[in-house]
């Protein structure tokens, strides 16, 4: 199948930020063929099917580097009491909510997120799941979900010693079974939309023989770990305590830090650890409405950045939109630190730049940008620029304008996922009532 986007602003996100007025994209199967002025793209493309931007701005999808899709059935749900901290957030929340997963709650906590990605102009999702009571073949459930829709997606599972020995084992061997099934249909497509990593919960519910046999898969399968890094201090206080020696420290010697591997929050670090995160190469990536949610504090990213470790923007399950995610970030840090100028290139260029790196990094797949031979993943926002729009700010009219902005169109892999804001063959009434149902038995298992 092959499409003309044309009568476009087109915003390519490579180096220098260019933009072209009355330009067009050819698409051809799911890559990008070919990028010129409307009027020589319509002629010379006369058989595609055409696709009329009307003055519309083209961009590359966006892209979330750690997302929770399992959290969705929290919406609205009722807690015994009120968590006084993170680990009690942990104990009376997430912990109770994964293990009153079963498949079919596994589905749909995907599928409702995974439309609203689409319609938010999100076209790829490094995810991070867990539910005890539904581990084998859950990561094909999930991806089950997001084939529904279209959505590109890295997944894993969260391997954790919580839930008794057995349940770490099952975990282990939900991402090994999941990496094989991706290395085989990448070697049949190599444009496949889906592939793995080895999931883990964080340091101080991992055992060593389970931290060394994750290790052991990782580098066997040639894939990183995803991982939760000192989102709170109760991680490095039980590490310590138990395993006699920090966090970094720790997971570096088991081989899960390295250029390979994501590393979500990484809040409470020692000079020390920075030292160690930066060395290693692994990415970080920041959630700041996660984070002020369960005020656990805001990782250094300025701080960070300065040492050269990779900076990703996640939601860490908190909401399906970027936008909304890099707006809260720009005002966390400038409050934070007491400075209207503080983080307007880092965060610019952790949502832009950095993302769109990190997932190329991990799947070998040219998205995030728009030039010949990338990714034909693409969203169309009705953004009418009412000021100069220019390389130079198109920061700011990101975040004053284009945040605000309906998604009129989005395509994932070269396929119209969603068209005039309609997702073809998805009924989101249905689907809803659906997954209201599903939610019933998910919260009276959680209320057990």
């Amino acid at each position: 199948m092959s499409y003309l986007l044309y009568n476009l602003t087109v915003f390519c996100n490579d180096a220098a930020n260019t933009l072209l007025s009355n330009h067009a994209v050819f698409i051809k199967g799911s890559r990008i063929e070919d990028i010129g002025d409307s009027r020589t793209l319509l002629n010379r493309y006369s058989g595609a099917e055409k696709i009329d931007g009307r003055g519309r701005l083209l961009m590359p999808g966006l892209i979330n580097t750690h997302m929770h899709f399992y959290s969705t059935f929290a919406r609205g749900i009722s807690l015994p009491a009120a968590p006084k901290n993170f680990y009690e957030i942990l104990q009376m929340l997430w912990w109770k909510l994964d293990r009153s997963l079963d498949e079919e709650a596994v589905y749909y906590s995907a599928l409702i997120p995974a439309i609203s990605c689409i319609r938010n102009g999100v076209t790829a999702v490094i995810d991070h799941h867990a539910s005890p009571n539904a581990v084998e073949g859950s990561l094909e459930r999930i991806e089950a979900a997001l084939q529904r829709v279209g959505l590109r997606g890295l997944l894993c599972y969260e391997i954790s010693d919580r839930d008794g020995a057995e349940i770490a084992r099952k975990g282990i061997a939900e991402n090994q079974r999941y990496l094989k099934k991706c290395r085989s249909a990448r070697q049949d497509n190599p444009d496949h939309l889906f592939d793995g990593l080895v999931g883990l919960h964080a340091s101080f519910t991992l055992e060593e023989a389970t931290l060394e046999a994750a290790g052991d898969l990782s580098r066997q399968a040639q894939r990183g770990c995803h991982i939760h890094l000192l989102e709170d201090p109760v991680d490095g206080l039980i590490t310590r305590e138990k395993y006699h020696c920090g966090v970094v420290e720790r997971l570096v010697r088991h081989g899960i830090l390295n250029e390979r591997s994501i590393a979500a929050h990484a809040i409470h670090l020692s000079d020390e650890e920075k030292v160690m995160l930066a060395d290693s190469g692994v990415i970080v990536v920041h959630n700041p409405q996660s984070n002020m949610n369960n005020a656990v504090g805001r990782a250094d990213i300025i701080d960070l950045n300065r040492r050269g470790v990779l900076l990703g923007l996640g939601s860490d399950g908190m909401t399906a939109d970027l936008r909304t995610e890099a707006r809260v970030c720009q005002w966390l840090h400038k409050h934070g630190a007491g400075n209207p100028n503080t983080g307007w290139v880092e965060i610019h260029n952790m949502l832009f730049k950095n993302n769109p790196e990190i997932y190329r990094s991990l799947s070998n797949l040219p998205v995030g940008i728009i030039e010949k031979g990338a990714m034909a993943d693409l969203a169309i926002f009705d953004y009418y620029p009412i000021t100069p729009l220019t390389p130079d700010n198109i920061w700011g009219h990101f975040l004053f304008g284009i945040a605000d902005a309906a998604v009129n169109t989005v395509m994932i892999n070269g396929r119209l996922v969603m068209k005039d804001g309609l997702l073809p063959g998805i009924d989101e009434s249905q689907i809803a009532e659906e997954a209201r149902r599903v939610a019933e038995r998910v919260w009276q298992r959680f209320a057990d």
